[in-house]
């Protein structure tokens, strides 16, 4: 969504010095983490827990140990791996 806001100069002082610090971050990125970080502390934003979902067959395959990581791994990567 777009909007228009003015910001007072402390506040774009403060902006600025956050992109010296991250000059990858755009002046838009920076305003919408702060403005995440300032709704947070005012518990506006709720903090939606991470779910790992299993594939449709995790059952353990037979005929590999899984005591040794190592010979899985040469299983899935090739001996040459990293």
């Amino acid at each position: 969504m777009r909007t228009t806001l003015t910001l007072e100069d402390e506040v774009i002082l403060g902006i600025r010095r956050i992109q010296k610090k991250r000059p990858d971050a755009s002046f838009k990125q920076i305003v919408n983490d702060l403005m995440k970080k300032g709704l947070a502390s005012e518990g506006e934003i709720k903090k939606v827990p991470f779910k790992v979902r299993p594939g449709h067959d995790t059952r353990p395959k037979p005929g590999l140990n899984y005591d040794k990581i190592s010979s899985l791994i040469s299983i899935a990567e090739g001996d040459f791996h990293k």
